[in-house]
């Protein structure tokens, strides 16, 4: 009697029980996962290169080397230009459907008085939010794997931006 029960509630159990994740959405919650985590540091240093080449460009200024200004000032436009791009691209990432949004959208510009205005509210909005609800799994990875590859995208022109500044830097 008591392995009748038992069996019963094993039953009970695994029939009440969510189905098995399919592999594209674990590997569409990974992919979340990852370009969650560059984006905040891609922005972060963004952010941080910004506020770096403002100081050079005064100080350039203040030295009387207006050419390595104007050069620093190109790459500051490039840098800002990809910063407009990043908040495209953020503006367009959609969560995987069920889950809790756990990351941070908001971004702190104190301190940041570059050539496009942040004054727009980078909260996030779930209300707004595009949604992948009723989407297959493996159309929720395709479209988490090509948010992922456009942040790359930004993350290799931030780079190149920055070793431009680099050698700017290097050639003084």
């Amino acid at each position: 009697m008591n392995r009748l029960l038992i069996l019963a509630l094993c039953m009970a159990a695994i029939g009440c029980g969510q189905t098995a994740e399919s592999e594209s959405l674990k590997e569409a919650r990974k992919l979340h996962v990852q370009l969650t985590r560059i984006s905040g540091d891609l922005h972060d240093a963004m952010q941080a290169s910004l506020a770096t080449i403002e100081t050079q460009i005064d100080e350039r200024m203040a030295e009387g080397d207006s050419a390595l200004a104007i050069q620093l000032a190109r790459v500051e436009s490039q840098l800002g230009e990809l910063d407009v791009r990043f908040h495209d691209w953020e503006s367009t990432v959609v969560g995987i459907p069920g889950d809790a949004c756990n990351h941070d959208h908001g971004h702190d510009h104190e301190g940041h008085d570059h050539a496009h205005d942040h004054a727009h509210d980078h909260a996030h909005d779930h209300g707004n939010e595009l949604s992948l609800e009723g989407m297959s799994d493996d159309q929720i990875r395709e479209i988490q794997a090509a948010l992922l590859a456009e942040l790359q995208a930004i993350q290799e022109a931030y780079e190149a931006a920055t070793a431009e500044l680099n050698n700017s830097a290097a050639s003084e």
